[in-house]
């Protein structure tokens, strides 16, 4: 799989843009060592605003509140990193795992680094849910969440 089909697989879905990366607006990201399109808005609503990212499964496809909106509101943007086999994040005090879920030959980790307050949804192509031991294993308690 190249970043393009990776893409296509958690992005596109459900995107504005359209359902592909023929669209018109994909833009790869500028980072050589992970892959994600910087155009990607999300486009598909569970009820009246509560958007997702349809390509990502439960617990990793709700993106995070704007609280500076007023009123506060479910942010359109979700900061998504696609890892080809064999790459990743690398994770320590600074980028901090916090889920995982092993699902489909693909490792989906909720990073979180608190030295800038940003969160991410990282996709592992072939990544294995002990590659993040210290991370909760949301397959556990997937049932709990909406």
């Amino acid at each position: 799989m190249d970043y393009k089909q990776m893409v296509e697989k958690f992005q596109c879905l459900g995107c504005v843009a359209g359902f592909d990366t023929d669209c018109g607006s994909y833009k790869q990201h500028d980072d050589p060592s992970c892959g994600r399109c910087v155009n990607h808005v999300l486009g598909t609503m569970i009820g009246l605003g509560n958007l997702i990212a349809l390509g990502l499964p439960k617990a990793f496809c709700k993106p995070s509140i704007n609280w500076d909106a007023t009123p506060p509101q479910q942010r359109v943007k979700m900061s998504i990193r696609l890892w080809l086999r064999g790459t990743s994040p690398k994770w320590d005090h600074l980028n901090v795992p916090v889920w995982a879920l092993e699902e489909d030959d693909y490792l989906f980790v909720r990073t979180f680094s608190p030295r800038i307050d940003m969160t991410y949804v990282d996709v592992i192509e072939g990544g294995r849910r002990e590659d993040v031991p210290k991370a909760i294993d949301v397959s556990t308690f997937l049932d709990e969440i909406d």
